[in-house]
């Protein structure tokens, strides 16, 4: 095991009894029924304070001293960190190992999208410099010939590196192109979900680990409470509009139940299943626009145009995003009408891979398994 959570007072205190000794705590004369009494304050260790210091310690992760990581990159690190490190923590986290790898796929995606907004970016600058430049000085000055011949240069390089078609249309007063800002907002939606997601399950594998199976069963049905009190604020990014924290949902009991019972691949169904159709699904999945451009991002990879936009939807069980040849990357599928956004469509996906990585974990690959998510632990970042 590796040092995953930190440690408390409260993690052998009894639930439901007082947390602090009654000599201890403080005494004070308050007016009750119209007379002078002696009133003690005793804190008690109850569900709703458990909850709230373990949503509090995964706040932490991605929110340092209560404010978040803003780029979705450094961000989606940690997570990834985060997850890795419960696996190591304990094995029978196996939905941790795998979502440490497929939180780093969704890295990868954010790389995508930044490094393509940045090339568009290049691109559309350096054609500008190059065309004030000929405005200005004309083409046939012998003493601006150098000049402009590197800023030919230089938007030679950056053409080739943009990554969309010459179709790309840019509209006054906005500061990105229309695919910019296509990218951008796929971006913005995936480190949405990233974040929902390890806010909604982190604490429940904290709880699990320090209280068990029990408190976990008893106190699960006040998590739902801890949310919107005033004295202690949380991070819910996504908003109780769209989903409200902390739904008891049958597939959370189900998959503890299963890693008390030793049956860790069923538990990462029920986990799976959660994490999509609870979580992900009303998070970003329902939303219309990131489903149009997922789909329409799909359909340019599997057909091959416009050549070099699209990114491929697959899950590469290495802390590196290049696809690999020897069974470690799974893939969506080939077909160009296939729909992610769909919640059937992406279970069958999602399974499949849980059902790789299982595999892989039980023959001569998990050496190589267990190395890739130490990699990710200590915070490495796909290139």
């Amino acid at each position: 095991m590796t040092q995953c959570f930190k440690q408390r007072p409260i993690d052998d205190q009894r639930l439901n009894q007082n947390s602090t000794p009654v000599a201890d705590c403080e005494c004070k004369e308050v007016r009750l029924y119209g007379s002078k009494t002696l009133v003690t304050d005793v804190p008690i260790l109850t569900c709703s304070g458990l909850w709230r210091i373990y949503q509090r310690e995964a706040e932490d992760i991605i929110a340092p001293d209560g404010i978040l990581i803003v780029d979705p990159v450094e961000r989606n690190r940690a997570i990834n960190a985060a997850y890795a490190r419960l696996w190591l923590h304990d094995s029978r986290f196996q939905w941790a190992g795998l979502a440490a790898f497929a939180s780093k796929q969704v890295g990868c995606g954010l790389l995508h999208a930044a490094h393509s907004v940045a090339r568009i970016r290049d691109e559309r600058e350096t054609r500008q410099r190059l065309r004030d430049s000929r405005r200005e000085f004309g083409l046939l000055r012998l003493d601006r010939m150098a000049e402009q011949a590197e800023a030919l240069r230089d938007y030679k390089e950056a053409d080739s590196r943009n990554p969309v078609p010459s179709v790309d249309l840019h509209l006054t007063g906005e500061d990105l192109s229309v695919v910019q800002q296509q990218f951008r907002y796929v971006q913005e939606m995936m480190a949405l979900g990233n974040t929902t997601l390890f806010l909604d399950i982190f604490p429940l594998h904290v709880f699990y680990a320090k209280r068990g199976l029990k408190e976990l069963k008893t106190c699960l049905k006040a998590r739902v409470g801890i949310f919107g009190h005033p004295e202690f604020p949380m991070i819910w990014p996504v908003g109780q509009e769209k989903l409200q924290f902390g739904l008891q949902q049958d597939e959370i009991l189900k998959a503890f139940d299963a890693i008390e019972a030793g049956d860790v691949a069923l538990s990462v169904e029920y986990l799976a299943e959660h994490e999509q159709r609870n979580i992900l699904q009303p998070t970003i999945y329902e939303d219309s626009h990131l489903a149009a451009l997922l789909q329409g991002n799909h359909a340019s990879f599997v057909t091959g145009f416009p050549s070099g936009v699209a990114q491929a939807i697959e899950l590469t069980l290495t802390s590196q995003c290049q696809r690999l040849d020897d069974g470690r990357t799974i893939g969506f599928g080939n077909n160009p009408l296939a729909n992610l956004s769909d919640v059937e469509q992406r279970m069958v996906f999602v399974l499949r891979a849980a059902e790789r990585f299982n595999d892989l974990l039980r023959d001569d690959n998990r050496s190589a398994l267990e190395q890739s998510i130490r990699e990710i632990a200590t915070g490495g970042a796909p290139p």
